[in-house]
């Protein structure tokens, strides 16, 4: 029996100005969920019960309690579905395409949520974006085209690999998030302090800058900065970590943002945009390391051998 599976290269273009009709009625959709999550989860620090996660098709909430049952709900990139499931064999699928309006998604979820039963309360203002529309009111993103879908699904799909590579010997606390406030994909290191959040930022803010962390992750791009890349920073930022070279060249520190910023475009079309990824990453780590008072001795892990076969 031959192989008929075709492996796609998944470091694909991400033209800001083609997908970003998809881009934006996607990340509206993401909101929803993170919003539902936010409704159904017990608080975690740093928002960590507000973030969403990959899984094999999409974007998904992850298990959330509801009474005695557990609810799920996400997206198929593939089948263009918003879809809920609930552990006592119940579900619901809402269509994303084709060229479904906000809205109408809106009312399919808000629907389907009260079929099942879900009573809970949804803020339906969209958060950390330009157009505050309520969903309900949003009938001008309207288009999810699945190819550029895909083609974002499968660079996140591709990242999450090297971040988890990244994470795998760290032994304080750490995670990969999607974050639909901003429709970014990132892997936070924790070291175990708290930190001062800073006085002058709002309210999201002061509540996610509260512990010294690495935050890094891949941004997508919006209407301002359309340019999807990668990022980094330290909090807090330790002295003088603006002058420190990071690997690999294209990767640099912009202070505007106060960050460090490697552009997606160079990663992909380099000879190995995963080990370009690593370096970035182990670059700001030693900053951590060496310029930000992390203990790396003591928040490394030696991965144990495989078990062996009897």
């Amino acid at each position: 029996m031959s192989d008929t599976t075709t492996t796609v290269n998944p470091w694909q273009p991400l033209p800001y100005t083609e997908w970003a009709p998809t881009k934006n009625t996607l990340q509206m959709c993401t909101q929803m969920l993170g919003k539902a999550r936010l409704a159904l989860t017990p608080a975690l620090p740093e928002w960590l019960h507000a973030c969403l996660y990959l899984d094999a098709r999409g974007f998904g909430t992850g298990a959330m309690p509801w009474g005695g049952s557990v609810v799920e709900m996400g997206i198929d990139v593939f089948d263009s579905t918003m879809w809920i499931h609930v552990s006592d064999g119940q579900r619901r699928s809402i269509a994303l395409a084709p060229n479904r309006c906000v809205a109408d998604v809106w009312a399919d979820f808000h629907a389907a949520l009260v079929d099942l039963g879900i009573d809970i309360d949804i803020w339906e203002k969209p958060q950390e974006l330009a157009d505050t529309t309520p969903f309900s009111e949003n009938r001008h993103d309207c288009q999810i085209d699945p190819e550029h879908a895909q083609r974002f699904f499968r660079v996140l799909a591709a990242i999450d690999g090297v971040f988890e590579e990244f994470r795998s010997t760290f032994f304080g606390r750490s995670g990969i998030q999607f974050w639909w406030g901003a429709f970014d994909f990132a892997v936070m290191l924790f070291n175990g302090k708290h930190d001062m959040p800073p006085d002058d930022r709002g309210y999201i803010m002061r509540y996610d800058l509260d512990a010294e962390m690495m935050n890094a992750g891949f941004w997508a791009g919006d209407d301002n900065t359309p340019s999807p890349g990668f990022y980094a920073y330290l909090s807090p930022r330790p002295d003088g970590c603006e002058f420190v070279p990071i690997e690999p060249v294209h990767a640099g520190w912009v202070e505007a943002m106060g960050e460090w910023l490697m552009p997606y475009e160079a990663v992909r079309t380099c000879n190995d945009p995963q080990q370009a990824i690593l370096d970035f990453l182990g670059s700001v780590y030693r900053v951590a390391t060496t310029m930000g008072g992390w203990d790396g001795l003591d928040l490394s892990y030696t991965l144990p051998a495989p078990a062996p076969r009897e």
